[in-house]
């Protein structure tokens, strides 16, 4: 007999019922997340080597090509930055990294916003908006319907 049995056969009536609810419980609850029902309504990415959305992705994936590359000649001179010694101050040891193309193609107008206002906004910020819009359109939704009602996009 293992030691856990035991136990609970040494256990008074009271405490075998309150070890019982909290089974219970605790199987219902197991229960609850396993049933739960996930839905994933949209997706929205941009990625090194996928920069056009899921699929993109999932063909990236699908010829296991790799997205890591040198750093483009239109993002910073890298002969300013890199040496190979990791102990160089000021310097980087690497001329790799994933990065992302188009970036400099928001389409302000698009979205409502004048350009002036565009190139204060944050990088990040601008591509959320264009893959929180992309996302939407996958789910199958236009996104203007959404112009005025109590709707969130919570990231």
């Amino acid at each position: 007999m293992s030691d856990s049995l035991k136990r609970i056969q040494d256990l008074p009536p009271k405490r075998l019922m309150l070890l019982a609810l909290d089974l219970q419980s605790r199987l219902e609850e197991l229960e609850r997340r396993r049933n739960e029902p996930i839905a994933i309504v949209g997706i929205g990415c941009h990625l090194p080597g996928a920069e056009y959305g899921p699929e993109d992705f999932w063909r990236l994936l699908e010829l296991g090509r790799c997205a890591i590359s040198e750093v483009p000649k239109d993002r910073w001179d890298m002969a300013a930055y890199y040496d190979p010694n990791v102990d160089a101050p000021g310097r980087m040891a690497s001329k790799w990294g994933g990065f992302l193309s188009h970036i400099d193609q928001f389409d302000a107008p698009f979205f409502s916003i004048a350009g002036r206002e565009a190139n204060s906004i944050d990088p990040q910020h601008r591509m959320l908006l264009e893959v929180c819009w992309e996302a939407l359109e996958h789910a199958g939704h236009s996104p203007r319907k959404f112009s005025g009602t109590a709707t969130g996009v919570f990231v």
